[in-house]
């Protein structure tokens, strides 16, 4: 008999998320043990005690701080009671069918380290380009895509007419994983409060031999931004968050000599652009997207600054520099 260990983290995206687990909770797999597991990053709203009512057959566990996506994962893998692991957003739909799929492929390609599939049929979801200096900016990315179409198009479930395809890194929304190979590449960086997680992830699994893969004919509906993008605060917060882990990717994957003049390039194109849309924000407060604008340069303004005071470029929401 197989097993497979669900593992979501949560922070106040109940209504979704119940979507979520009324569908993960009604399936009675034939030959999987099925383990589902809630890591709550401490909402402190007082729905945990609701839901675990709700969702008996649920794990759920309280983390004691809201330290990032990746710490919650670890937290969450270490209760897990299955050999293969499954990471899912809050705001993933999973049929079935798809689930059984991912499963049975996985469990019957050893080389494969990191199996995902289809989750949107926008384009944008399939231009996974590994960061480096030379990607650092859209209009770089953007350059890259016109330079190498080939590899997109190869790369591309709406384009290649296969089956499955290797993208450069798995997003982690959808991720499966053997225990074995998560244990190999040391779990999620806690480094990260949020973004760029499964960037790394996804390179240390490549650079110890495991392959991506995505399969193209399984769906799970990803419904992108439902459980971030709450309200104007919260947009601000995790738009100022993939700044921060660009340079916390920088630090932890370029060699010493791109570390340096990178941080440099990214801080003054965020202070550039950042300062021209947040003074426009200020002006234009009554305006949600404006005001997003505004509320994100004062979160850059005060992430540098404690950059500079603290010698780190971690986010200060972060687990490791909330145990500095």
């Amino acid at each position: 008999m197989h097993s497979l260990s669900i593992i979501i983290v949560n922070y106040k995206s109940w209504v979704i998320l119940q979507k979520n687990l009324e569908l993960l909770s009604s399936y009675d797999f034939d030959n999987i043990i099925l383990q589902i597991i809630v890591v709550d990053n401490c909402s402190k709203d007082g729905k945990l005690a609701e839901f675990i009512s709700l969702f008996p057959n649920v794990l759920f566990v309280e983390n004691e701080g809201n330290w990032g996506f990746a710490h919650g994962c670890n937290f969450g893998a270490k209760l897990a009671t299955g050999d293969v692991l499954l990471f899912l957003n809050p705001d993933t739909l999973a049929p079935r069918t798809s689930l059984e799929r991912m499963f049975y492929e996985y469990i019957s390609n050893p080389e494969v380290g990191i199996l995902s599939c289809k989750q949107s049929d926008r384009p944008s979801a399939y231009r996974k380009i590994k960061p480096s200096i030379f990607s650092l900016f859209g209009p770089q990315r953007s350059l890259y895509v016109l330079l190498f179409p080939n590899k997109f198009k190869e790369n591309n479930c709406l384009t290649c007419n296969c089956n499955a395809i290797s993208p450069d890194w798995i997003s982690g929304s959808v991720v499966m994983i053997s225990r074995d190979w998560f244990e190999r590449v040391g779990g999620w960086n806690t480094d990260y409060w949020m973004y760029f997680e499964d960037v790394e992830l996804s390179i240390k699994v490549k650079e110890a031999g495991g392959l991506l893969r995505m399969l193209c004919e399984v769906n799970i509906v990803h419904e992108h931004g439902g459980a971030s993008r709450l309200n104007v605060e919260t947009s601000a917060l995790t738009k100022s968050e993939v700044i921060i882990s660009h340079h916390v990717y920088i630090e932890n994957n370029f060699s010493a000599l791109q570390k340096i003049p990178s941080h440099i390039l990214l801080v003054i194109n965020t202070l550039v652009f950042k300062s021209i849309f947040g003074f426009l924000g200020i002006f234009l407060f009554f305006i949600p997207k404006a005001r997003v604008q505004a509320l994100l340069f004062r979160n850059i303004l005060k992430y540098y600054w404690s950059a500079f005071r603290n010698q780190t470029w971690l986010s200060f929401r972060s687990f490791k520099f909330a145990k500095r």
